[in-house]
């Protein structure tokens, strides 16, 4: 056991062009109508949080309102205490195909997950450097933005989760048996990174995350996004959202409509956010994914 110590038509159907305008209004009025943060310090420990206990040092907290940057938001963390929670994680991937992340923590009899890294999404497979159990899965693609995949999260043979930078001569070098690439790097060594003025960083999405807190405790986050109920996150709101929850490293990983977090028993199919694929507010617009995170009980 490893415990702790990432059809071609000119003429659409009613439904589709309904789920076509709220898209549009969503992905493009919402994000440039709403992403001027807010001038109070984000409090993240005073929202009005719901906890659950799910395992022996392990909580689900969820929050759903309109108390942090103006706006309104639905989030959702997984908490691991990594001093006492009897758990590990592991990484689930297909190498040309697509799997729901539900689908994914089903498989392998997990008890949480979250979305991965980012992906081919027609032919699937990762895009971004990933090794499993020692095997490099993915060597990355050297056409893309180099943000995407400028921090990781990985461990070995003794369990304990790190959260890294990309080193100067790649991640092929560095010694961890398993590593998830992924990007941007949101804070690192206590100190939150700069971030590129582009629509990628400035316009709120829905967003995947991965922290590690001062007192070790290990955050999986999702920030559900694209919805008149959750608008989504910027990446500078991600980050100082993560710093008030008390991260000194944190990395960004897939958002938009891959993010979804599922826990064993709960929700719909066990999703407990609300992805946006079907530009609905509800459990059942999972996107089907390459990758995940899960957290198996031990």
């Amino acid at each position: 056991m490893k415990n702790f110590t990432r059809y071609r038509s000119t003429k659409l159907p009613f439904k589709q062009l309904r789920y076509t305008f709220v898209l549009f209004l969503a992905c493009t009025l919402l994000p440039f109508a709403v992403s001027a943060q807010s001038s109070d310090s984000v409090k993240a420990q005073e929202l009005a949080w719901e906890v659950e206990t799910i395992a022996g040092g392990i909580e689900w907290k969820s929050y759903l309102g309109d108390d942090l940057f103006d706006a309104r938001l639905s989030i959702n963390v997984i908490k691991i205490d990594l001093d006492a929670a009897g758990a590990s994680m592991k990484i689930a991937f297909e190498r040309d195909d697509l799997v729901k992340t539900s689908e994914f923590a089903e498989k392998y009899g997990a008890l949480a997950a979250i979305n991965g890294s980012f992906f081919n999404p027609r032919a699937g497979g990762a895009v971004v450097f990933l090794r499993v159990d020692g095997t490099i899965i993915s060597e990355g693609a050297g056409e893309r933005n180099p943000y995407t995949e400028n921090g990781g999260i990985g461990w070995g043979e003794d369990g304990m989760i790190t959260i890294l930078a990309k080193p100067d001569d790649g991640w092929q070098n560095v010694v961890l048996g398993n590593l998830m690439s992924s990007g941007p790097l949101l804070i690192y060594n206590g100190k939150q990174r700069n971030f590129r003025n582009d629509p990628f960083h400035e316009n709120r999405h829905p967003r995947t995350a991965v922290a590690i807190t001062q007192d070790n405790n290990l955050l999986l986050i999702t920030v559900d996004g694209r919805s008149f109920q959750s608008y989504g996150m910027t990446i500078p709101e991600l980050a100082e959202f993560l710093e008030s929850m008390g991260a000194v490293d944190a990395l960004n990983l897939d958002g938009g409509g891959s993010t979804a977090m599922w826990i064993k028993d709960k929700k719909t199919d066990g999703i407990v956010n609300y992805p946006s694929d079907n530009f609905e507010f509800d459990h059942e617009g999972e996107r089907r994914v390459s990758n995940a995170l899960l957290l198996l009980n031990n």
